[in-house]
């Protein structure tokens, strides 16, 4: 009896070759799809995914987990930016619902293992199941899976880690979906589906959390009014009226519901303080042999760093060559080499 996989697809080039090259290597595959919200997320539809999985050969399974994506993820994106911080919803959607729900049905039937279409690897690394970088680094995906366990990653199996992006798109190709391999990749948050986040939180939010507020300067002199904090990241400069070309967001206060403006460059910073850590197998001590992934308003390059951890698991990044603009609440991601070692949730960042 070969090996039973359960995995995720979407209608989509990877979750498509991923099913092939998974049966291609002798395992009895089933896929499942999640619907994720209320409204039809898949463009591909569910006809099209039917027809996907009778031309692979295999069975396919529905989920509507729309009403726990809504109170979980959804909530969780609207309430960051309420609180002024910058929410990243693929990280929290992976360990929350989607590979939740992928280990739990398939624990539940009796699967051997789940699978997905992310570009990245699973290995054992001095004892301990790693995420690993794919080989194509310019579409690795593990940044997005920092906060997974060690208890989903041992029954994971990652495909197309070991593939590039256009190879996987050659195979689609050679299969016969080149019309799948040929469609645009879907870009930035799939639930806004091409909308605004602003105007989606502003209908959905309570009036006081929409609320305005003041625009300060680096002085404390009001400048102008803003239409709400759930509308700006650190960083920004659009949606800000007559502000000079030098200057953009460089902090925001949620108590008061003021946006402080000044300088660009003063964002410049070499501290972060981590929260919310997940850092499997790192004790207490310093880590100078490691490197750091920090998004901010642009995409910080990956750099060298100091990690301290203290006793009450507290993580604290110091970087060789300062990091411009993080984001209170984004994840900051730490690796050694290719190697994933966790990270956590930015919340706060200075200068040393």
């Amino acid at each position: 009896m070969n090996p039973r996989v359960l995995i995720a697809i979407s209608g989509g080039v990877d979750s498509t070759v991923a099913v092939y090259l998974l049966k291609q290597q002798g395992f009895d595959v089933t896929a499942i799809h999640f619907k994720l919200y209320s409204k039809a997320e898949s463009e591909m539809g569910k006809e099209s995914l039917d027809a996907i999985t009778s031309r692979l050969n295999i069975p396919l399974v529905h989920l509507d987990l729309s009403a726990d994506f809504d109170k979980t993820v959804y909530r969780y994106f609207a309430s960051e930016y309420s609180l002024g911080r910058t929410p990243c919803p693929c990280s929290f959607c992976n360990l929350h619902i989607k590979w939740k729900y992928l280990y739990q049905y398939a624990i539940e039937n009796n699967f051997h293992y789940f699978s997905t279409g992310h570009y990245v690897r699973v290995g054992n690394v001095s004892e301990r199941i790693r995420v690993i970088k794919g080989v194509d680094k310019a579409k690795d995906q593990s940044y997005f899976l920092w906060n997974l366990p060690e208890e989903y990653l041992s029954k994971s199996l990652m495909p197309l880690g070991e593939y590039t992006k256009l190879e996987v798109k050659q195979i689609a190709t050679r299969i016969g979906f080149a019309n799948i391999a040929s469609k645009p990749e879907s870009m930035g948050v799939c639930f806004l589906r091409g909308e605004d986040y602003r105007a989606i939180i502003g209908k959905n939010q309570d009036k006081q959390s929409n609320a305005g507020g003041d625009i300060v300067d680096e002085k404390g002199e009001i400048i102008g009014r803003h239409q709400g904090i759930y509308r700006y990241t650190v960083g920004q400069k659009r949606g800000l009226p007559n502000l000079p070309k030098e200057k953009c967001v460089i902090k925001i206060d949620h108590k008061t519901k003021r946006l402080h403006v000044g300088p660009w460059d003063s964002l410049f910073y070499n501290t972060l303080k981590l929260e919310n850590c997940t850092l499997n197998g790192l004790n207490e001590g310093i880590y100078s042999d490691v490197t750091v992934m920090v998004r901010g308003f642009g995409k910080n390059p990956e750099q060298k760093c100091t990690l301290i951890i203290n006793e009450n698991r507290e993580a604290v990044i110091e970087l060789v060559d300062p990091a411009w603009a993080p984001m209170p609440g984004q994840p900051t991601v730490i690796y050694k080499d290719d190697i994933l070692l966790g990270g956590g949730y930015l919340q706060s960042a200075w200068n040393r």
